[in-house]
C-alpha cells in the first residue's frame, strides 16, 4: 500500500510539473484546437452556430502557413445525437463554455508571451448557447 501511495504521489507530481512546463504558445494552440473541435462537434445542437464563429482560428493557422484543424469528435457527436434535443443542447452548451473559458485563459497567457512574429490571438465573440441554463427551449 505504501509503494502505491508513493508512486501515485510521484506520478501526480510528475504530471503537474510536465503541465507547468508547457509554454503559453503550446497551451494556446491546444485550447484553440479544442475549441474548434468542440464547436464542430456541437454545431448542430445549439443555437448561434459555434463553428461559424471560428473563422479567426482558421485565419490564425493560415497566417502561420499551417493546416487549419478540422477535427470533429465523431464518437461524441454520435452519442449526443441519440439524446433528446434538450439534453444534447445542454451537454454541448456545457462543453462549449468549458472550451471557451480554457481558450480565453490560454489566449491571455499567449498574448503576454507570444513570439513577436506570431499573429495575435483571434478575438471570438461567444453568444449564449441556450436561453436558459437547462436549455429548456429545445
Amino acid at each position: 500500500m505504501r509503494i502505491f501511495i508513493s508512486l501515485t504521489i510521484v506520478m501526480s507530481f510528475g504530471a503537474a510539473s510536465a503541465a507547468a512546463q508547457t509554454s503559453p504558445v503550446e497551451n494556446f494552440v491546444r485550447a484553440m484546437v479544442e475549441l474548434k473541435r468542440t464547436s464542430a462537434t456541437c454545431d448542430r445542437y445549439v443555437q448561434g452556430s459555434p463553428l461559424s464563429l471560428m473563422t479567426g482560428i482558421d485565419a490564425y493557422f493560415t497566417a502561420l502557413k499551417q493546416p487549419v484543424p478540422a477535427p470533429v469528435d465523431e464518437k461524441t457527436r454520435d452519442s449526443i445525437g441519440k439524446l433528446i434535443k434538450q439534453h444534447a443542447a445542454y451537454i454541448c452548451s456545457t462543453k462549449l463554455v468549458k472550451a471557451q473559458n480554457n481558450y480565453m485563459r490560454a489566449a491571455a497567457a499567449y498574448m503576454d508571451k507570444k513570439p513577436a512574429q506570431w499573429p495575435d490571438a483571434p478575438w471570438i465573440e461567444f453568444p449564449q448557447w441556450c436561453q436558459d441554463p437547462a436549455c429548456a427551449e429545445y
